[in-house]
């Protein structure tokens, strides 16, 4: 069995045969047989089931389970519950993938699935197919969707957006069963009557649906019943009027207009809302990207090519600028309309625009009346949704942020087609099956040269096409850079191209650190032209920008680097204003490498040293008080080593912890390379490293950029005879170490701790330098020299008359002693160790204390005792999101509760250690795996 599988040990042909339907009451059958559910299990079969087959989130199934009112360990619930749905339905009915659940049930058994595949746009369908589609899939329904199903989220959310997409399958239906009739019409009306009828029915029902109005004054005029038609425009204007306060939408009045005019084309019937036409002007001047324009075509030539293009590229290269110019070069190809909306993920004077904003203006445009837009912002998307499904329509959804901001927007599978721009390469829209990604890159020298012409007007570059030349080399094909030089000639139009061109040159010529192999160098003459014309405050910063050393900057750090806080947010605001900084993230800054490396070099000829330094040890100072501070709140027990040094008061963010660290995490670690550069900064770079330690050394993202930190922590105290700081470092360096597989790099760095925790005498470092020491002697297989320094360790942990050292020490000699076969002494070790703490200050200590006692438990012959033992830890390490340590607990009471024959128990226990494993990529998936199914069928077979 390969990892894929998903262990339940049975083909499809040997799955119970499911059925769910949730478009009327709900109702579920198990190889034709009714099968009834309690409520929280009809919720959570309805939430997988309206995944339509694919995975559902974690968060979204106990979001539609529980809403606000959470249980109290929401995730561990949630796989109670899953259990019990399998067993309901058949093990192999409900799937486990990365992250949540699958219903693995054909989409033609699931209504929802089955009727959101029937609505679907197909191009090039004849109308008869179309119809015959859109029938069977109305047919499907049976009444309100979710009936009997207690779900809020799903009755908010869901609900809205499916019943939207019924109207807009009825209202295609019975627009094609017009425009079909009219063909075979005698002219006597005879065949609109049945739907004049319906319609009447259907406006009486929703009053406020202007398409449903729109299609019975198509109806009524082609009977031949003129006045009636337009006594029923009359009445949804007195409806709208009492009901909204408003008229009827353009595209109502348009049809009305026909009417009394005699203008009505029997051929055509109403489309219902309006045609919005939301496209910003073209591009001016446009040069290039044949071969990414000819990939957006094949979004429209090929009927199975995506639906959902991706222009991602630097910032400068043109996305927006390619994007506008080919969606207004093929706009008549969507009739229904294109919608556009800039998301300003990236832009410097304005937050990213929420997705529920954008559908909120997508709605009025689309004709929506307000009395149907729900005021939740989910429902709102559903909503979104379910009208644009069934239309022709262009999306352009222009700067994005990230996926998230994006998903919410796509409409659907369909014939719509949506073209998203970005800086970032948004993977997070990977799972998005009809994704095209178009990478865009520099242009050519011919493009560049064209583009410059259109700019600039033909007739100047003719006329000096050696600085023309010049000019765009000089811009190495950045459209960005080629358009800022073009402005520059346009601002002085007595001045011939040669003069920008000498001046672009004379702009980088300073740089003494370019050569001619740097292909992008030339681009650091427009920058210079920027960097001149900046105020001295934008400069300064600008420069000092150029010193920080992470790779991005927060608003915050800015004001800590500036000579003059008060001056940061400012001068901040005008380096964005002229795109030498782009905040990329909200509060968050960055410059494209080029311009990086430029203000760099303008650091080093512009700012003295001694300034340069004097920048450093602000910022540095600044970083090491606030990771002090986060580091406190999220472990107020942690008590600072001695030679941890606090730089007085600084202005901590306002950000919780552990969301702090991650947006810092490689800027600080950076930080520590800088500073120990600096003259003055050794306290701080040491300290700095013990404040990020405990909470970085969770991000493996991270490690090696951690261990070379430690490694420059180190480094500065030996140098500068911190034997404190140098025990402590080289301390986690070894435990850094010994977790890679370095075992021969770990025992030296082992020894080192010893011999200089006993060079210090210091009890409470001898106490934790042993126990280091047993612990990892026990992961090599070497028990018996563990049993020998987990007893010194002893000796010097009651040496520091604290129950913390002593416990710690009880617990490494009963681990060591466990592993070395002596469970008889080394029981009674464990339990006094436990009885030393409390759950207040030291829970994550107590459950490395009870997970010992349960290995002592199961090797002394008590599973039952040992799996108490391991829920305990388990409880504890989950507290405290100690995952791994978790999954080890987890893994080894599940095989205890095994041995015993609670299958049910092990079959729950197994399966949480299959989440974690998959959700934190270990390995050994594929055992967990058959230990889930070999519980599976045991648990089924139990009476």
């Amino acid at each position: 069995m390969d990892d894929g599988d998903d262990g339940d040990g049975s083909d499809d042909a040997d799955r119970p045969a499911v059925t769910v339907a949730l478009l009327g009451p709900f109702a579920v059958w198990v190889d034709d047989e009714p099968v009834r559910l309690p409520d929280r299990l009809r919720s959570l079969l309805a939430g997988l089931a309206v995944g339509r087959g694919e995975p559902v989130t974690v968060e979204r199934l106990v979001d539609v389970v529980w809403g606000e009112d959470l249980p109290a360990a929401p995730q561990r619930s949630l796989q109670v519950l899953v259990r019990r749905l399998r067993t309901a339905l058949g093990e192999a009915a409900v799937e486990t993938v990365p992250g949540g659940y699958r219903l693995a049930t054909p989409a033609e058994r699931v209504d929802v699935a089955a009727f959101t595949d029937l609505v679907r746009a197909r191009p090039g369908d004849a109308p008869a197919v179309e119809r015959r589609r859109l029938v069977t899939a109305l047919r499907l329904w049976r009444g309100p969707a979710f009936d009997g199903v207690a779900s809020a989220t799903l009755h908010a959310v869901e609900a809205p957006r499916l019943d939207e997409q019924r109207l807009t399958a009825l209202a295609r239906r019975i627009e094609l069963d017009l425009a079909m009739a009219d063909e075979v019409d005698d002219g006597a009306g005879d065949g609109t009557d049945q739907h004049v009828a319906e319609l009447r029915d259907l406006t009486s029902r929703y009053p406020l649906q202007e398409r449903f109005w729109a299609l019975l004054m198509t109806a009524l005029v082609r009977g031949g019943r003129r006045a009636e038609a337009l006594d029923a425009y009359a009445a949804l204007e007195r409806t709208l009027a009492d009901e909204l306060g408003i008229g009827p939408g353009e595209a109502v009045r348009r049809l009305r207009r026909e009417i009394t005019e005699g203008q009505f084309r029997q051929g055509e019937a109403a489309r219902p809302g309006l045609v919005p036409r939301q496209l910003p002007l073209a591009p001016r001047a446009f040069s290039g990207r044949t071969d990414a324009l000819a990939e957006l075509d094949r979004l429209l030539d090929d009927e199975a090519a995506p639906r959902v293009a991706l222009l991602d590229g630097a910032g400068g290269v043109g996305k927006t600028a390619t994007a506008l110019h080919w969606a207004h070069r093929v706009a008549d190809r969507f009739p229904d309309g294109q919608l556009y909306a800039n998301l300003r993920g990236f832009d410097p004077a304005s937050a990213p625009v929420p997705a529920a904003t954008v559908v909120r203006g997508f709605l009025d445009a689309l004709g929506v009346a307000k009395g149907r837009v729900p005021a939740s912002e989910e429902a709102q998307l559903a909503l979104y949704r379910g009208v644009v499904a069934g239309r022709r329509l262009l999306v352009v959804l222009d700067n994005a942020r990230d996926a998230d901001q994006v998903r919410a927007l796509l409409p659907g599978p369909g014939a719509s087609v949506t073209v998203v721009t970005s800086r970032a390469t948004l993977s997070g829209l990977a799972p998005v099956q009809d994704l095209r990604r178009v990478a865009l890159g520099t242009l050519t020298p011919g493009e560049g040269l064209d583009l410059l012409a259109l700019r600039v007007g033909p007739e100047r570059t003719v006329a000096e096409p050696e600085a023309a030349r010049r000019i765009v080399a000089r811009c190495a094909g950045l459209p960005l850079a080629i358009v800022i030089a073009a402005a520059r000639v346009l601002a002085r139009p007595a001045f011939p191209l040669s003069a920008v061109a000498d001046e672009l040159a004379d702009g980088g010529a300073r740089l003494d650190a370019l050569g001619d192999d740097d292909a992008m160098a030339d681009v650091r003459s427009v920058f210079a032209t920027s960097y001149r014309a900046l105020s001295p405050d934008g400069a300064h910063l600008f420069r000092l920008l150029g010193l920080h050393p992470g790779p991005d900057v927060s608003r915050a750090a800015t004001g800590a680097l500036a000579r003059e806080p008060g001056t940061a947010d400012g001068a901040l605001a005008e380096l964005v204003r002229v795109n030498l900084v782009t905040e990329h993230a909200p509060g968050r800054y960055a410059m494209h490498d080029l311009v990086a490396e430029y203000a760099r070099e303008r650091a080093r000829l512009d700012e003295p040293p001694e300034r340069r330094d004097a920048a450093l040890r602000r910022l540095t100072r600044w970083y090491l008080g606030v990771a002090l501070e986060m580091d406190r709140r999220r472990w107020p027990a942690r008590v600072p080593q001695a030679f941890v040094t606090h730089p007085g008061p600084v202005r901590v963010p306002d950000q919780e912890p552990a969301a702090w660290f991650r947006s810092e995490g490689a800027v600080l670690l950076a930080v520590v390379d800088a500073a120990a550069r600096v003259q003055g900064l050794d306290a701080e770079t040491v300290s700095l490293v013990w404040a990020l330690y405990s909470t970085l050394s969770y991000h493996a993202d991270l490690r090696d950029a951690l261990w070379a930190g430690l490694v420059t922590a180190r480094d500065v105290a030996t140098r500068t005879g911190n034997r404190p700081a140098e025990l402590w470092c080289v301390r986690y360096l070894a435990a850094m170490a010994a977790v890679a597989g370095r075992t021969a790099q770990g025992e030296d760095l082992r020894r080192r701790t010893v011999d200089l925790a006993t060079d210090l005498d210091d009890p409470r470092a001898l106490q934790m330098a042993h126990q280091g020491y047993a612990g990892d002697l026990v992961r090599w297989g070497r028990s018996a020299d563990a049993v020998g320094q987990a007893e010194q360790a002893l000796v010097h942990g009651r040496r520091t008359g604290e129950a913390y050292y002593e416990a710690h020490a009880l617990n490494i000699l009963a681990w060591a002693l466990a592993h070395d076969g002596d469970l008889v002494r080394a029981l009674p070790l464990a339990e006094q160790a436990l009885a030393l703490l409390n759950d207040a200050d030291n829970p994550t200590t107590r459950a490395v204390v009870w997970d010992t006692l349960g290995l002592l438990h199961a090797r002394l012959g008590d599973p039952e005792r040992a799996i108490t033992c391991y829920q305990e830890a388990a409880v504890r390490f989950r507290a405290f999101d100690m995952r791994q340590d978790l999954v080890a607990a987890e893994r080894r009471r599940a095989a205890l509760l095994g041995d015993v024959g609670r299958w049910a128990e092990a079959r729950d226990a197994w399966q949480e250690c299959l989440d974690q494993h998959l959700e934190l990529g270990l390995g050994g998936v594929a055992t967990v795996r058959e230990e889930l199914a070999r519980a599976t069928v045991r648990a089924a077979a139990e009476p």
